[in-house]
């Protein structure tokens, strides 16, 4: 009997602690002129600051990663995948704009290997299940990133 609650108390925890794991992302509209015809909420700088500083679970066209956007505008970028490189870059919410921009390392380095720092900005949108937000970078108006609070905070 003890063996079998043990067992049991072991797969609940295991269940609890992953599911926000066993979440798929949900499907984005390819570009902002489509998101904003969909009619989903777009978050304002005052809600974006329910979420930033925080910890974010990540999915875009270049995989999936934890980012963790720190107080002090600093934050860095943990892909999920093995082996593969962190960036350190900055984080800020332009209120103005009502979107959440982010400084990374440029992809493509020169051949002196300055890339410099490229920032982009992003239109929030909040997904009907109230736990996902579509990010839309502002420049080219194209789906970004779908992304949750991360389970790790």
């Amino acid at each position: 009997m003890t063996r079998y609650f043990l067992a049991l108390l072991a797969a609940i925890l295991v269940m609890h602690t992953n599911t926000s794991l066993a979440v798929e992302f949900p499907t984005a509209p390819p570009n902002l002129k489509e998101m904003e015809a969909k009619g989903l909420p777009r978050l304002t700088a005052e809600e974006l600051k329910a979420y930033f500083p925080g910890v974010i679970d990540s999915k875009g066209p270049k995989g999936r990663h934890i980012i963790i956007s720190n107080p002090d505008g600093t934050c860095l970028r943990k892909p999920f995948k093995h082996g593969l490189k962190e960036d350190l870059g900055r984080w800020r919410i332009d209120e103005k704009n009502n979107t959440h921009c982010r400084s990374m390392p440029k992809q493509m380095r020169n051949v002196m290997g300055k890339g410099g720092y490229e920032e982009n900005c992003f239109a929030v949108f909040r997904d009907p299940d109230g736990i996902h937000f579509f990010d839309y970078d502002v420049q080219d108006g194209f789906f970004a990133h779908v992304w949750r609070r991360s389970s790790d905070q």
